[in-house]
C-alpha cells in the first residue's frame, strides 16, 4: 500500500530546509508527497529532490487565490513535475451564493485541468458540514454544482463535524467522484484532549477499515496529514504511517 504525506504536516521543516523535509518524509517510510506550497523552489529543483528521496509527486493543494491569480502558471508547474492531481484545499462557504460562485469557478478549473491531463479535486474541513443551505450540507451543494470536480475527503474533518466518514463518502465513491483520501485520526470521545483533537492514526476513533472497504488503498491514493503532535514531528508522521499500515494491511 502506497501512502503519501501532506507536507503541511511538517511545514516548519519544509520552510526551513525543504530538502531536509523530503529526507524526513522518505526516512519515515512514505512513498509520495502532497504539496501545500513550493517554498520558493523551481519545479526543476523539486523534481531533482523527489528523485533523490524516492518520492512520488501525488498531489498539490492550491488555494483559491492562487487558482484565480495564475491558474495556467500553476498547471505548467505541475505538468513539469508530472502531477496528476490538483486540489483546492478550502473555501469559506459562508452563504449559498458564495458556495455556488465557488462551485462555478472550480467547475471551470476542473474542465481546464482535464484538458491539461490532470484531475481537479476539493478537500473538505468541518465547516462545509456545519454550514447548511436549504437543509443540505454546503459540501453537497458545492460538489453537485461542479460535476467535473472530484472530492478528496478528509475523514478527520468529516468525523469532527459529527458525520460518519464511511457513510458519507460511500455514494461519492459509487459515483466515481473520489480522487484521494486524506487520512488522519480523531481523538476518542472523552479523551480529554484539547486543540483540534487530531491524534496519531490508530489512537483515535476513525474506522479506517470501513473507509478502505469503500475506497481500497489499491485504487485510491491515501495521504496522511498530521496537524497535531504529542511527540516530535518525525516520530509523529512515522507513528501515523505505522498505524495506518496496521489497520490497512496489504
Amino acid at each position: 500500500m502506497d501512502v503519501s504525506l501532506q507536507l503541511y504536516s511538517i511545514k516548519e521543516e519544509a520552510g526551513q530546509d525543504f530538502a531536509k523535509a523530503l529526507e524526513l518524509t522518505e526516512k519515515a517510510g512514505y512513498d509520495g508527497v502532497e504539496f501545500a506550497g513550493y517554498y520558493g523552489n523551481t519545479p526543476e529543483r523539486i523534481g531533482e529532490l523527489l528523485i533523490q528521496y524516492h518520492l512520488k509527486p501525488v498531489s498539490s493543494h492550491v488555494s483559491l487565490e492562487r487558482l484565480r491569480d495564475d491558474f495556467e502558471g500553476e498547471l505548467r508547474y505541475l505538468n513539469t513535475l508530472g502531477f496528476k492531481l490538483i486540489v483546492c484545499p478550502y473555501s469559506p462557504c459562508r452563504t449559498k451564493e458564495e458556495v455556488l460562485e465557488t462551485a462555478a469557478f472550480l467547475q471551470s478549473c476542473a474542465l481546464r485541468t482535464a484538458e491539461a491531463g490532470l484531475v481537479m479535486g476539493y478537500h473538505n474541513h468541518s465547516h462545509e458540514f456545519t454550514a447548511r443551505f436549504d437543509g443540505r450540507y454546503a459540501l453537497d451543494l458545492l460538489l453537485e454544482a461542479a460535476p467535473a470536480l472530484q472530492f478528496e475527503p478528509d475523514v478527520f474533518w468529516i468525523a469532527n463535524a459529527g458525520v460518519d466518514p464511511a457513510a458519507y463518502i460511500k455514494p461519492y465513491a459509487a459515483a466515481g467522484r473520489i480522487c484521494a483520501v486524506h487520512a488522519k485520526d480523531l481523538a476518542k470521545a472523552g479523551a480529554g484532549k484539547t486543540g483540534l483533537n487530531n491524534v496519531y492514526i490508530g489512537e483515535g476513533r476513525i474506522d479506517f477499515p470501513a473507509i478502505a472497504a469503500i475506497c481500497p488503498p489499491s485504487r485510491y491514493p491515501y495521504i496522511i496529514e498530521q496537524e497535531e503532535f504529542s511527540t516530535d514531528h518525525f516520530d509523529g508522521i512515522s507513528q501515523s504511517l505505522a498505524g495506518l499500515r496496521r489497520l490497512l494491511p496489504d
